[in-house]
Parts: structure tokens; sequence; C-alpha cells
């Protein structure tokens, strides 16, 4: 290989590089407990999941959600760097999952008995709760 053709291939790899760096930012995404916002300061304070309190700053969507949020919130963040220190770009809050519609059948009697409350040995997850056959120690006494 002559000595143009790698400088030329030299450079067209750094080029690539630095554009792909460019577009590339780097994102982390924090668990944590709100326990504030400063809509006109732009700024968030929480607990993150290590029980650290901190105080970022927040940009974009993240701006426009601090009105939203309020002190006891759990959500996801979503995090940037700009020069160094993290910035926040987006707030997820999180809710917690609603309990499950139980719908009549219709076909069953109005005071017809549901299933769960049948089953033996279930639990209110619906999960049956079966003895551990590892445990150790012998079975209490009758």
């Amino acid at each position: 290989m002559s000595l143009k053709q790698t400088a030329f291939s030299l450079l067209l790899a750094g080029a690539c590089a630095v554009s792909v760096t460019a577009a590339e930012t780097a994102r982390s995404f924090v668990q944590v407990t709100i326990l504030g916002s400063n809509p006109s300061k732009g700024t968030l304070t929480f607990l993150d999941a290590s029980g650290r309190q901190r105080v970022e700053r927040a940009t974009g969507e993240a701006l426009q959600a601090l009105a939203l949020v309020r002190a006891g919130d759990r959500a996801i963040l979503s995090m940037t760097s700009d020069a160094g220190s993290p910035v926040v770009v987006k707030i997820r809050r999180s809710r917690p999952a609603e309990p499950a519609a139980q719908v009549a059948d219709a076909a069953a009697p109005a005071d017809a008995v549901p299933v769960t409350s049948v089953v033996s040995g279930a639990s209110p997850s619906g999960r049956r709760s079966w003895p551990n056959p590892y445990a150790k120690g012998g079975r209490p006494a009758r």
C-alpha cells in the first residue's frame, strides 16, 4: 500500500469515528423516588436507588414534566451528560399496577361462590402455596 493510500484510509477512518461519536449520546436510566421539583430553576431533587439524595438540572421533556411530579412519586429518569454534568432529559412516573377487574360470569348464579375461595391453599396472587419438601426440620406435632 502506498503512503497516499495509507494516509487516505486513516483520514477516512478518523472522519467516520468522529461522526459516530458526535451522533451518539450516552443515556442512562435511573430508578428514583422524587423528593421535590423546582420548575422555575429547572431542577429536580430525588433519591436514587443507592439512597443518595441528588439535585440535577432538567432539560427538554423533563423540564415540562417538573410541574407534574410530586414528592413521593416513583419514577425512572432518562439522563445524559452535558459538559460533564448529568442532566435529566425525560421523567417517566411509574404507576402501581391496578387490581384486575373481576368480571361476573353471565352463566353463573348471583349467589355462586368464587372459585378462588374453594381452592384450598390458594394465595391472593392465585399461586398455590405447597409445603416446601426441601425445608429442614420435622413436621409439627398434632
